[in-house]
């Protein structure tokens, strides 16, 4: 007993040092913890107050009798890892590491802290898979992991933290569909699972009843949006745009009878919009932009009455703004920008609370309203890219909030309102493309707070005020306008003009010294207009100068070497003036100089041709205002000398055009070395030797324009290779050998000029591979070989003018050219060419131009080739064809020139009537059909004529003074029947083999020679040929002359005869 009682007592006095000696353990174990938490990071220095004093004291650190109970270290530029004795904290219930920069993966030991109720790792560099064990910390009411570079599937486990309120995994790399066990969260209320790959269908996440967060947003999520969605009840917020969801809105949308922000922008969603949105009562913000609806705005959104922003930008609505928007009474922000809206602006509008309205890019019209004063706390305002017409009210500076406003590219006309400058507040005014008209005198003077000032593309004139440069202006463009005069010299004394711009206007004077004062010039385009004088050193002060545009002036004078100092230039051009001298070598000093256009001007000398900077960089400042990426344009000059073989340096050269100038020497191969170059022209110089091979390492080379200089030798084949180039042109020079092979493989090639070289051989068959070819030009060569051989290059093909002229080409014309229906020219001329002329040429629809001169083509020129409607120029001189020119189309205009040389030929144009040369059975058949035409209509018309000697008979009377008329017309028509009938006469008989092919071939010929040798009265049978019958059988030949007159519209009708033969009675 007394042991016992002794045993008791011990235990008794030596328990609360046990619980002293644990308490004292425990918190040492925590100490060492955070100390080694902090060694392990890569700036432990950053925790420095970790060293003195009790933990519990440090800076982020929180106990509870002792015992860390939480750790905040947010934004605290931690660098490191998860260091596992961190998860040794075994009470901690908030750990919160967020914003800091720690990298690697979450240890699977985070598991041991089994009190953990909110864990904050967000805004770090953490990756790899989320860890299972997370499931295990089963009191967690906060989950935030987002933004980090997590990757791989959200674990199902997490559905076991049931007593979970927020889970943050937004802004990672998480993909695969969202584990159905999420749905087992039913105390959640925020959700983000936005930013990641998710896919699938999120219909799990609609099980979720207690939200009233949801955002997953910017995934792939797919298919309609889930009718389920309308058991969130409690939700308010709802984020799901920039996913792949499609078709409609459900129904059932409108049971989200809490729900105040609904952003679903960006993905396929269509309309139309369902009339249950109209019982969204609380809803705020709305935003469907970016979506296909394809349908109009519901008059039935005017209910939604908290509605505050309503976003539908890009939305391919149609239809008009409907006027029950106005019934919105607290919307303030309405983007409807970027759909085919029509009609006008309905002035239900004008009474909202309106902060910014857009709706550019629409189809709306009418007038602007001037109901649009009444907005008097509108702040953006812009309306471009529709059709309003008529003028600008001046009410629109009522507007006092009013700092944007955007009109241009409407119809707008008159004169811009002083008015619109009560608007105080005035930033930013873009008027341009409209027909604006007047000055701008005084419009702008009170717009003290104007930053930027678009009015180009407009008719407005006058001179450019003095006023506008005590405005804080950044932005003043007055491009293509009528403004006159000079540039006001105070311009030039901004401190705050970055960007002027007053190009196509009608400016004149000098540009002033004082140019060098607009420090802050970063944008000076003047090109097109009347200035003169020189270029002023001063303008090499504008350091931050980026774009120099003074091209198409009357600029004289040289290029100052100061250029040289504006750094930041990227842009140069100064083509079209009259400048003179040198390019000044500081030029390639321009680290960032990109685009050089010194075109068509007088300047001399060499090329700079020591070691540059321009041309070089890669990657240009964001904020330089940067135009036509690579031209290097020296064209169109008098400069001399070689090409140097720096320029095989200017890396980012895109377009180099060294055209028509004086440059000799040979193509240096450096130029292979231009791996962007897309354009090269050197053409019209005076360089000699051969092409580089080397150009066919130009792989993105697009046009060649090597001609009209002094090359020699063969065409190097491997140009061929260049697969990309569409325009190669190596025309005027001294070229020999073969068209290379290699050019069928040229499949993007359209045009190809070969022309006037001293090329030889044969078209190679493989050209036949070029399928995009339009132009083909090898005239002025030696080419040889059949003309068939061109047969295997016509097929597919779209060409539309081909060249082969001059060369040495033979054998027959191909038939398959018919099949060329693009065909527009084909120039054949000067070549050996025989055979006909294929009738399948008639097929060629589009032919404009057809030249076969100087060959040896025979045969008939088919009536089809001259029927061709769109065929204006035809050459068929100096060849061996016969037979009839076609009577109709282009043939019936042709000039004796185009059918010169061809003997044979006959037919009006050719002064030679065309006979018969023998008399095989259709010639026979011909002629003698040719007679009975004659024959049958000389009976006709003495027929008519007998008709009428009875008549007259009929009405006679004996003793009648006309009895003597009657005889004379009887003597008439009995001699010239005599004429046309006698088997007694002595005229000639046409038919005889006697008879000359030269005067005529039959008897219709015959008698129309004799009528047009003035020979008419040789015809007749003198037998009974008397002077008084002589003039009435000659007007009775002229008669059955017109019956026969090849055009059958000449031809009289029986009537007409008739009327004929009486007048010959009556004479």
């Amino acid at each position: 007993m007394s042991f016992r009682l002794l045993l008791f007592s011990f235990l008794v006095l030596t328990q609360p040092l046990l619980l002293v000696s644990k308490y004292t353990e425990d918190q040492n174990t925590d100490r060492e913890s955070l100390i080694s938490f902090k060694n392990a990071l890569k700036n432990p220095k950053v925790l420095s107050s970790w060293n003195i004093s009790h933990h519990c004291s440090w800076a982020g650190v929180s106990c509870h009798l002792g015992r860390v109970v939480s750790l905040i270290l947010s934004t605290r530029d931690l660098r490191g890892r998860l260091y596992p004795s961190l998860f040794s904290l075994s009470s901690l219930t908030i750990l919160d590491l967020s914003y800091n920069l720690i990298a690697g993966e979450i240890p699977r030991q985070i598991s041991s802290l089994k009190r953990l109720e909110h864990l904050s790792l967000g805004g770090n560099l953490l990756s790899g898979e989320l860890p299972s064990e997370l499931g295990e910390l089963t009191l967690l009411q906060t989950l935030q992991l987002g933004p980090n570079s997590f990757t791989g599937k959200i674990p199902p486990e997490v559905g076991k933290l049931s007593r979970l309120n927020t889970l943050d995994l937004s802004s990672n790399g998480l993909s695969g569909l969202v584990p159905s066990q999420l749905s087992e969260l039913k105390g959640l209320q925020f959700l983000d699972l936005g930013n990641n790959l998710l896919s699938g269908s999120p219909v799990n996440l609609f099980k979720l009843e207690s939200l009233s967060s949801l955002d997953i947003s910017n995934n792939s999520f797919s298919g309609p949006i889930p009718p389920e969605i309308g058991s969130l009840k409690n939700l308010s917020d709802l984020y799901i745009g920039i996913n792949l969801f499609s078709g409609p809105l459900p129904p059932q949308i409108g049971d989200l009878s809490k729900l105040e922000n609904f952003f679903a922008p960006s993905c396929s969603i269509t309309g139309p919009f369902p009339r249950e949105i109209s019982n969204l009562k609380a809803l705020s913000k709305l935003d469907l932009s970016y979506n296909p609806l394809k349908c109009s705005i519901p008059k039935s959104i005017g209910a939604m009455e908290s509605l505050s922003i309503l976003n539908l930008v890009y939305s391919e609505l149609n239809g008009s703004i409907p006027a029950e928007l106005g019934n919105c009474k607290n919307l303030k922000t309405l983007m409807l920008s970027f759909n085919s809206l029509s009609g006008v602006l309905p002035e239900e509008l004008s009474m909202l609370p309106m902060l910014t309205f857009s709706a550019d890019k629409n189809q709306l019209s009418g007038p602007l309203p001037h109901w649009l004063g009444r907005w008097n706390q509108v702040e953006s305002l812009l309306l471009s890219n529709n059709r309003f017409s008529g003028k600008i009210p001046p009410g629109i500076g009522n507007c006092s909030a009013l700092r944007v406003i955007s009109l241009s590219s409407n119809l707008l006309s008159g004169e811009i309102p002083r008015e619109i400058c009560q608007a105080v507040d005035l930033m930013e005014i873009d008027l341009d493309v409209n027909f604006l008209t007047g000055g701008i005198e005084d419009v702008f003077l009170k717009c003290t707070n104007l930053s930027q000032l678009v009015l180009m593309n407009n008719q407005i004139n006058g001179s450019i005020p003095e006023y506008l440069a005590e405005l804080p202006l950044t932005v003043l463009d007055l491009d293509s306008n009528n403004f006159s005069g000079t540039i006001p010299v105070s311009l030039w004394n901004s401190m705050t003009l970055m960007e002027f711009s007053a190009a196509n206007n009608f400016l004149k004077g000098s540009l002033p010294v004082e140019i060098g004062k607009a420090v802050q010039l970063e944008r000076l385009v003047l090109s097109n207009n009347q200035l003169g004088g020189s270029i002023p050193k001063e303008i090499g002060n504008l350091t931050a100068l980026s774009v120099l545009n003074l091209n198409s002036n009357l600029l004289e004078g040289t290029i100052p070497e100061e250029l040289g100092h504006s750094a930041a230039l990227t842009t140069l051009d100064l083509g079209n003036n009259q400048l003179s001298g040198s390019i000044p070598e500081k030029l390639a000093d321009l680290v960032q100089l990109h685009c050089l256009v010194l075109s068509h001007n007088k300047l001399s000398g060499p090329i700079p041709s020591e070691p540059s900077l321009y041309f070089r960089e890669a990657s240009i400042p964001d904020s330089s205002f940067f135009q036509h990426l690579g031209v290097f344009d020296l064209s169109h000059n008098m400069l001399s000398g070689t090409i140097p073989e720096e320029m095989g340096n200017l890396m980012v050269v895109v377009d180099l055009l060294l055209n028509n100038n004086k440059l000799s020497g040979e193509i240096p191969g450096s130029l292979s070395r231009l791996t962007n170059l897309t354009t090269l022209d050197l053409s019209g110089n005076m360089l000699t030797g051969p092409i580089p091979p080397e150009l066919g390492d130009s792989s993105k080379l697009q046009g060649l324009y090597l001609g009209n200089n002094q090359l020699s030798g063969n065409i190097p084949g491997r140009l061929g290779v260049l697969g990309n180039l569409v325009k190669l042109n190596l025309t005027g020079n001294q070229l020999c050998g073969p068209v290379p092979r290699s050019f069928g493989d040229l499949k993007e090639l359209t045009h190809l000029d070969l022309s006037y070289n001293e090329l030889d051989g044969e078209l190679p068959s493989s050209l036949s591979g070029m399928l995009n070819l339009v132009g083909l030009y090898v005239q002025k060569n030696r080419l040889s070989g059949p003309a068939d051989e061109l047969s295997s290059i016509s097929n597919a093909w779209k060409i539309e003018t081909m060249n082969l002229s001059n060369n040495f080409f033979d054998g027959d014309l191909p038939r398959s050219f018919g099949n060329l229906s693009y065909l527009t020219y084909l120039d054949l001329h000067g070549n050996k060419l025989t055979g006909g002329i294929p009738l399948e040429f008639g097929n060629l629809v589009q032919l404009e131009y057809f030249d076969v001169s100087r060959n040896k083509i025979s045969g008939q020129i088919p009536e089809k080739i001259c029927s061709l409607v769109n065929l204006f120029y035809l050459n068929l001189a100096e060849n061996s064809l016969e037979g009839p020119v076609p009577r109709s189309g282009v043939c019936l205009n042709l000039s004796k020139i185009s059918l010169a040389g061809n003997k044979d030929l006959c037919g009006r144009i050719t002064g030679l009537d065309c006979r018969i040369k023998s008399f095989d059975k259709s010639n026979f058949l011909n002629a003698w059909g040719l007679a009975g035409i004659a024959v049958g209509c000389m009976i006709v018309t003495l027929s008519i004529a007998f008709v009428l000697r009875k008549w007259i008979l009929k009405d006679s009377r004996q003793g009648d003074p006309e009895e003597i008329e009657e005889r004379k017309l009887n003597s008439f028509l009995d001699q010239n029947l005599y004429f046309l009938s006698s088997s007694s006469s002595r005229s000639k008989e046409p038919l005889r083999p006697d008879f000359k092919e030269v005067e005529g071939g039959n008897l219709v010929g015959w008698v129309f020679q004799k009528i047009k040798k003035g020979q008419a009265a040789a015809v007749l049978d003198p037998t009974v040929l008397s002077a008084d019958s002589k003039q009435m059988m000659l007007q009775v030949l002229q008669i059955a002359a017109v019956c026969l007159s090849d055009n059958p519209a000449n031809r009289p009708t029986m009537l007409k005869v008739l009327k004929f033969l009486k007048g010959i009675k009556d004479e």
